[in-house]
């Protein structure tokens, strides 16, 4: 199996967000906001398939192979990240989490027909083994970058904003308000949102300026032998055999070793076209 990890650089209009992830997770209903700013995002996703077609692929970062917290402190070296929960399960808290009494609540469950002990936490984060724990277990549902705990009440309202009407029993999931983010934005310097791919997790990194990692996904990647993918979408909203044949047109005019990924037996319309695009031929 090829294994892969996708990645998009792109702007982000939070007032007309677009989907989100297939199936799996929807955006929490927003307002009106005429004069919203747009913010940039870095989409990171990860993918298993066995030819170009990528007919089997299996898709989130869990499936790219690469060491996920070792991602994250790579994309902010040396800054601080305090992870945040706003509806994590009692039986489900990280181990570092304490039990606070004025945090907890009784979260509804289908409809209201059963409700959850659940409380809302904070965490600071520094190790690589916890924070691929946290974000492949999906334990937690972003880190914020640049701040330390406590956070102030100006952010913990931007947090509340963000996901306090969320609702994590339903599918697709709401976790987040994309309205919200802009807000969150005000305080730190970097909002990290784990989004759900079909498989597995995928990250989302938010900010106010463009932020440019090409270099950092690749490196990481390349530490486990895995595929750089650059996608023109987020990844979990993207067809892989698409972005498999615009990689392969590009390596095939810079490069002379052989293309990584095997083609398939019965080739898909995206899989067809890079190949002939690759030999010189028309589309």
């Amino acid at each position: 199996m090829v294994r892969a990890l996708g990645f998009s650089h792109g702007s982000f209009d939070p007032a007309r967000p677009g989907r989100l992830c297939r199936g799996r997770e929807r955006w929490i209903q927003g307002w009106d906001e005429p004069d919203c700013p747009r913010l940039n995002r870095l989409v990171i996703s990860g993918a298993c398939f066995s030819d170009d077609s990528a007919r089997d692929a299996e898709r989130g970062l869990n499936c790219a192979g690469v060491d996920v917290g070792r991602l994250v402190l790579d994309l902010f070296p040396g800054r601080p990240l305090v992870g945040f929960r706003e509806e994590g399960e009692l039986a489900r808290r990280p181990e570092a989490v304490p039990v606070v009494e004025e945090d907890r609540f009784l979260a509804p469950r289908r409809g209201g027909a059963w409700f959850e002990p659940c409380q809302r936490w904070r965490l600071p984060l520094a190790s690589a083994e916890e924070l691929s724990e946290l974000v492949l277990q999906d334990l937690v549902d972003g880190l914020l970058v640049g701040v330390e705990l406590p956070l102030s009440p100006e952010l913990e309202e931007a947090l509340t904003v963000l996901g306090g009407m969320g609702d994590a029993s339903v599918t697709p999931v709401r976790r987040f308000q994309p309205l919200g983010i802009v807000e969150v934005l005000q305080h730190c310097e970097a909002l990290i949102a784990v989004h759900l791919d079909k498989h597995g997790p995928a990250i989302g990194v938010y900010t106010l300026e463009p932020l440019e990692r090409t270099q950092v996904v690749q490196a990481c990647a390349e530490q486990v032998q895995a595929l750089a993918v650059p996608f023109a979408i987020p990844p979990m909203l993207a067809r892989w055999d698409r972005a498999l044949q615009e990689l392969r047109v590009n390596w095939m005019a810079a490069r002379e070793d052989e293309f990584p990924v095997p083609p398939a037996d019965e080739p898909t319309r995206w899989s067809r076209l890079g190949r002939n695009r690759g030999r010189g031929g028309e589309e």
